[in-house]
Protein backbone atom coordinates (compact mmCIF):
# COMPACT_ATOMS: atom_id res chain seq x y z
CA UNK A 1 0.00 0.00 0.00
CA UNK A 2 -1.57 3.84 4.03
CA UNK A 3 -3.94 6.36 5.52
CA UNK A 4 -2.01 9.63 5.43
CA UNK A 5 -1.26 11.88 2.47
CA UNK A 6 2.07 10.14 2.09
CA UNK A 7 0.38 6.76 2.14
CA UNK A 8 3.59 5.12 1.04
CA UNK A 9 7.01 6.73 1.32
CA UNK A 10 10.46 6.26 -0.12
CA UNK A 11 13.36 5.97 2.28
CA UNK A 12 16.70 4.26 2.95
CA UNK A 13 18.01 1.87 5.57
CA UNK A 14 20.41 2.09 8.51
CA UNK A 15 24.00 0.81 8.54
CA UNK A 16 24.28 -2.41 10.58
CA UNK A 17 21.81 -5.20 11.17
CA UNK A 18 20.50 -6.72 14.41
CA UNK A 19 19.34 -10.31 14.88
CA UNK A 20 20.60 -13.30 12.88
CA UNK A 21 22.91 -11.16 10.75
CA UNK A 22 24.00 -8.84 13.58
CA UNK A 23 27.06 -6.79 12.69
CA UNK A 24 26.79 -7.35 8.94
CA UNK A 25 26.37 -4.28 6.72
CA UNK A 26 22.73 -3.50 6.10
CA UNK A 27 22.14 -4.15 2.38
CA UNK A 28 19.61 -1.29 2.45
CA UNK A 29 22.02 1.37 3.71
CA UNK A 30 22.00 4.27 1.22
CA UNK A 31 19.33 2.43 -0.75
CA UNK A 32 15.81 3.50 -1.63
CA UNK A 33 13.05 1.54 0.14
CA UNK A 34 9.29 1.58 -0.20
CA UNK A 35 7.52 1.99 3.15
CA UNK A 36 3.97 1.00 3.98
CA UNK A 37 2.09 3.05 6.58
CA UNK A 38 0.71 0.94 9.43
CA UNK A 39 -0.66 3.72 11.61
CA UNK A 40 2.19 4.31 14.08
CA UNK A 41 5.03 2.65 12.16
CA UNK A 42 6.14 1.55 8.71
CA UNK A 43 6.75 -1.81 7.06
CA UNK A 44 9.51 -1.96 4.45
CA UNK A 45 8.20 -3.54 1.24
CA UNK A 46 10.62 -5.48 -0.95
CA UNK A 47 13.77 -4.27 0.80
CA UNK A 48 17.10 -6.01 0.17
CA UNK A 49 17.73 -8.90 2.56
CA UNK A 50 20.14 -11.69 3.48
CA UNK A 51 19.62 -15.42 3.16
CA UNK A 52 21.78 -18.34 4.23
CA UNK A 53 24.07 -18.40 7.24
CA UNK A 54 25.66 -15.38 8.88
CA UNK A 55 29.09 -16.75 7.99
CA UNK A 56 28.23 -17.15 4.29
CA UNK A 57 25.27 -14.88 3.54
CA UNK A 58 23.65 -14.20 0.19
CA UNK A 59 22.24 -10.76 -0.62
CA UNK A 60 18.78 -10.83 -2.20
CA UNK A 61 17.22 -7.89 -4.09
CA UNK A 62 13.94 -8.33 -2.19
CA UNK A 63 12.57 -9.87 0.99
CA UNK A 64 9.73 -12.09 2.16
CA UNK A 65 7.51 -9.05 2.75
CA UNK A 66 7.48 -7.84 -0.83
CA UNK A 67 3.83 -7.76 -1.87
CA UNK A 68 0.85 -5.43 -1.52
CA UNK A 69 -1.43 -6.59 0.01
CA UNK A 70 1.08 -8.08 2.44
CA UNK A 71 0.99 -11.88 2.53
CA UNK A 72 0.80 -11.82 6.33
CA UNK A 73 -2.49 -9.90 6.16
CA UNK A 74 -4.19 -12.87 4.44
CA UNK A 75 -6.09 -10.32 2.34
CA UNK A 76 -7.09 -11.12 -1.21
CA UNK A 77 -5.53 -9.18 -4.10
CA UNK A 78 -7.03 -5.71 -4.48
CA UNK A 79 -10.26 -5.72 -6.51
CA UNK A 80 -10.61 -3.63 -9.65
CA UNK A 81 -13.87 -1.76 -10.28
CA UNK A 82 -15.60 -0.29 -13.31
CA UNK A 83 -13.92 2.86 -14.57
CA UNK A 84 -15.40 6.06 -16.01
CA UNK A 85 -14.19 9.13 -17.89
CA UNK A 86 -10.64 8.52 -19.12
CA UNK A 87 -10.97 4.98 -17.77
CA UNK A 88 -14.35 4.19 -19.28
CA UNK A 89 -14.39 0.60 -20.52
CA UNK A 90 -11.85 -0.55 -17.96
CA UNK A 91 -11.65 -2.16 -14.56
CA UNK A 92 -9.46 0.08 -12.43
CA UNK A 93 -8.00 0.38 -8.94
CA UNK A 94 -9.73 2.62 -6.43
CA UNK A 95 -9.59 3.43 -2.75
CA UNK A 96 -11.82 1.05 -0.85
CA UNK A 97 -12.25 -0.82 2.40
CA UNK A 98 -8.72 -2.24 2.47
CA UNK A 99 -5.87 -0.19 3.94
CA UNK A 100 -3.78 -1.50 1.05
CA UNK A 101 -5.99 0.23 -1.52
CA UNK A 102 -4.32 3.61 -0.83
CA UNK A 103 -1.61 3.31 -3.48
CA UNK A 104 -0.12 6.80 -3.60
CA UNK A 105 3.64 7.29 -3.19
CA UNK A 106 5.36 10.39 -1.78
CA UNK A 107 8.56 11.41 -0.03
CA UNK A 108 8.73 10.78 3.70
CA UNK A 109 9.28 14.55 3.97
CA UNK A 110 5.62 15.08 3.13
CA UNK A 111 5.01 14.07 6.77
CA UNK A 112 7.40 16.69 8.19
CA UNK A 113 6.23 19.84 9.96
CA UNK A 114 2.91 18.56 11.25
CA UNK A 115 1.59 19.23 14.75
CA UNK A 116 3.45 17.34 17.48
CA UNK A 117 1.56 14.19 18.39
CA UNK A 118 -0.43 14.09 15.16
CA UNK A 119 -0.54 10.85 13.19
CA UNK A 120 1.75 12.38 10.56
CA UNK A 121 4.25 13.45 13.22
CA UNK A 122 4.17 10.03 14.90
CA UNK A 123 4.86 8.31 11.59
CA UNK A 124 7.61 10.76 10.67
CA UNK A 125 9.46 10.13 13.95
CA UNK A 126 8.71 6.40 14.16
CA UNK A 127 11.48 3.87 14.82
CA UNK A 128 13.54 6.55 16.61
CA UNK A 129 13.57 8.84 13.57
CA UNK A 130 15.05 6.09 11.45
CA UNK A 131 13.09 7.19 8.39
CA UNK A 132 13.12 10.99 8.76
CA UNK A 133 16.03 11.80 6.46
CA UNK A 134 15.61 13.76 3.23
CA UNK A 135 15.95 12.73 -0.41
CA UNK A 136 18.08 15.70 -1.41
CA UNK A 137 19.70 15.39 -4.84
CA UNK A 138 17.83 12.18 -5.66
CA UNK A 139 15.88 11.72 -8.87
CA UNK A 140 13.10 9.17 -8.46
CA UNK A 141 12.12 6.77 -11.19
CA UNK A 142 9.69 3.85 -10.92
CA UNK A 143 10.76 0.96 -13.16
CA UNK A 144 8.17 -1.55 -14.27
CA UNK A 145 10.12 -4.81 -14.08
CA UNK A 146 7.28 -6.97 -15.35
CA UNK A 147 3.51 -7.25 -15.25
CA UNK A 148 0.72 -9.63 -16.11
CA UNK A 149 -0.36 -9.25 -19.73
CA UNK A 150 -3.24 -6.80 -19.92
CA UNK A 151 -2.43 -4.89 -16.72
CA UNK A 152 -1.59 -1.22 -17.27
CA UNK A 153 -0.60 1.72 -15.08
CA UNK A 154 -1.91 5.24 -15.53
CA UNK A 155 -2.60 8.49 -13.71
CA UNK A 156 -5.54 10.87 -13.58
CA UNK A 157 -4.37 12.43 -16.88
CA UNK A 158 -2.36 9.72 -18.66
CA UNK A 159 -3.87 6.31 -19.29
CA UNK A 160 -0.69 4.30 -19.86
CA UNK A 161 2.50 5.78 -18.41
CA UNK A 162 4.63 2.83 -19.57
CA UNK A 163 3.53 2.86 -23.21
CA UNK A 164 6.93 4.19 -24.40
CA UNK A 165 9.37 2.75 -21.84
CA UNK A 166 9.77 0.89 -18.58
CA UNK A 167 10.76 3.85 -16.32
CA UNK A 168 8.36 6.56 -15.17
CA UNK A 169 9.88 9.73 -13.68
CA UNK A 170 8.35 10.47 -10.27
CA UNK A 171 10.27 13.70 -9.68
CA UNK A 172 13.26 15.18 -7.88
CA UNK A 173 14.19 14.97 -4.20
CA UNK A 174 11.40 15.56 -1.69
CA UNK A 175 8.90 17.23 -4.00
CA UNK A 176 6.89 14.49 -5.63
CA UNK A 177 3.58 12.72 -5.24
CA UNK A 178 2.46 9.81 -7.39
CA UNK A 179 -1.11 8.51 -7.48
CA UNK A 180 -1.18 5.54 -9.85
CA UNK A 181 -4.23 3.91 -11.37
CA UNK A 182 -3.91 0.22 -12.23
CA UNK A 183 -6.32 -1.05 -14.85
CA UNK A 184 -7.28 -3.76 -17.31
CA UNK A 185 -9.78 -3.82 -20.15
CA UNK A 186 -13.32 -4.42 -18.92
CA UNK A 187 -13.42 -7.69 -20.88
CA UNK A 188 -10.13 -8.99 -19.40
CA UNK A 189 -10.18 -12.63 -18.27
CA UNK A 190 -10.72 -13.23 -14.59
CA UNK A 191 -7.70 -13.93 -12.42
CA UNK A 192 -4.87 -12.30 -10.51
CA UNK A 193 -2.93 -9.50 -12.22
CA UNK A 194 0.43 -8.44 -10.77
CA UNK A 195 2.93 -5.65 -11.40
CA UNK A 196 6.56 -5.78 -10.26
CA UNK A 197 8.54 -2.59 -9.63
CA UNK A 198 11.78 -1.13 -8.31
CA UNK A 199 12.58 2.45 -7.36
CA UNK A 200 15.51 4.00 -9.23
CA UNK A 201 17.76 6.94 -8.43
CA UNK A 202 18.07 8.58 -11.84
CA UNK A 203 20.39 11.38 -10.69
CA UNK A 204 23.89 10.94 -12.13
CA UNK A 205 26.65 11.04 -9.52
CA UNK A 206 24.40 10.40 -6.53
CA UNK A 207 25.54 7.77 -4.01
CA UNK A 208 21.99 6.59 -3.32
CA UNK A 209 21.25 3.18 -4.80
CA UNK A 210 18.11 1.65 -6.26
CA UNK A 211 15.51 -0.15 -4.18
CA UNK A 212 14.65 -3.81 -3.95
CA UNK A 213 11.83 -5.39 -5.93
CA UNK A 214 8.20 -5.29 -4.83
CA UNK A 215 4.88 -6.46 -6.25
CA UNK A 216 1.29 -5.24 -6.32
CA UNK A 217 -1.51 -7.76 -6.80
CA UNK A 218 -5.00 -7.14 -8.21
CA UNK A 219 -7.99 -9.39 -8.84
CA UNK A 220 -10.42 -9.49 -11.75
CA UNK A 221 -13.56 -11.49 -11.13
CA UNK A 222 -14.52 -13.90 -13.94
CA UNK A 223 -17.41 -12.76 -16.15
CA UNK A 224 -20.36 -15.09 -15.47
CA UNK A 225 -21.58 -17.36 -18.27
CA UNK A 226 -24.97 -16.44 -19.82
CA UNK A 227 -26.68 -19.26 -17.91
CA UNK A 228 -25.25 -17.87 -14.68
CA UNK A 229 -26.64 -14.44 -15.53
CA UNK A 230 -30.06 -15.99 -16.14
CA UNK A 231 -29.98 -17.76 -12.78
CA UNK A 232 -28.82 -14.57 -11.09
CA UNK A 233 -31.58 -12.47 -12.64
CA UNK A 234 -34.20 -15.08 -11.77
CA UNK A 235 -32.96 -15.08 -8.19
CA UNK A 236 -33.06 -11.30 -8.00
CA UNK A 237 -36.58 -11.26 -9.42
CA UNK A 238 -37.76 -13.77 -6.84
CA UNK A 239 -36.17 -11.85 -3.97
CA UNK A 240 -37.63 -8.55 -5.16
CA UNK A 241 -41.09 -10.08 -5.66
CA UNK A 242 -41.01 -11.71 -2.22
CA UNK A 243 -39.91 -8.45 -0.62
CA UNK A 244 -42.72 -6.50 -2.26
CA UNK A 245 -45.23 -9.13 -1.16
CA UNK A 246 -44.02 -8.93 2.45
CA UNK A 247 -44.13 -5.16 2.29
CA UNK A 248 -47.76 -5.21 1.17
CA UNK A 249 -48.64 -7.67 3.90
CA UNK A 250 -46.74 -6.03 6.77
CA UNK A 251 -46.96 -2.37 5.66
CA UNK A 252 -43.47 -1.80 7.19
CA UNK A 253 -40.14 -3.01 6.88
CA UNK A 254 3.60 8.05 1.99
CA UNK A 255 10.40 8.51 0.25
CA UNK A 256 13.53 9.29 2.62
CA UNK A 257 17.05 8.92 4.13
CA UNK A 258 17.11 7.85 7.80
CA UNK A 259 19.54 9.04 10.37
CA UNK A 260 22.29 6.43 10.06
CA UNK A 261 22.73 4.32 13.21
CA UNK A 262 24.68 1.26 14.25
CA UNK A 263 23.72 -1.68 16.41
Amino acid sequence: MMKVSASTSVTMGWRLLPGTYAGLPNPNADRLTLLLDHGEHFHGIGAYSYSGTASAPNILPTNANNRIPEISSLENPLPLEMGSGLYDGTLRSAEGGSEYSYLGIASIQSLAGHVSGSMEDILFQSSNNRWSGSLNNVGLGLRLVESTEGLHVGTATTKDIYSTGDVFNLGMSNNFEFKPIYWVDASAPGGIYSATFELLNTETGSSIKDSGIFHLDFAVSPIPEPSTYAMLLTGLFFVAWAARRRLRQERESFISVPNQTTT
